[in-house]
């Protein structure tokens, strides 16, 4: 590699780094002055540059499982964290089971490919739903308690 496609490729990512780092307090502060701060998960809107950054350094790995696993990974978190985010008592119940939802939902795919004999994509959804799965479930079951904990009003913790 020359000198010069190094020095571009780390101005990139320290302009990235940058702009991830500057982008939420900004969209922050300019949503907490307009009116739409009042719309549930809309000021943590600018953490939304978070998993894009990682996204793209994902994207940028050489190993096609460990992409396919990491970015069913971050999607499933972004999402999920997101939705819960944004909920509360009046949310329905289905977004509770989201997270466990999207963490097993490549389970299905896994089973259509191995009945395609697409033995190496079966594997792959596989992995990424034992990797995702168990999380999705756990994220899933804390949605479920804090909605619960969240209806009774007279509680003081």
């Amino acid at each position: 590699m020359s000198i010069k496609r190094i020095a571009l490729r780390i101005v990139l990512h320290l302009f990235l780094i940058l702009v991830v780092l500057l982008l939420p307090p900004l969209v922050y502060d300019y949503i907490s002055h307009t009116s739409l701060s009042t719309v549930p998960g809309m000021l943590m809107l600018g953490g939304l540059s978070y998993p894009v950054y990682f996204s793209y350094l994902v994207t940028r790995m050489h190993s096609v499982r460990a992409r396919f696993i990491l970015l069913h990974l971050i999607a499933m978190l972004t999402i999920s964290f997101f939705t819960l985010e944004a909920s509360d008592r009046s949310t329905p119940f289905i977004v509770a089971l989201l997270p466990a939802i999207l963490g097993l939902i490549t389970l299905p795919m896994a089973a259509v490919a191995r009945l395609r004999k697409q033995r190496p994509l079966a594997s792959n959804c596989l992995l990424s739903t034992l990797v995702s799965g168990p999380i999705g479930l756990a994220l899933s079951m804390l949605a479920i308690y804090g909605m619960g904990m969240s209806a009774m009003s007279g509680m003081r913790w």
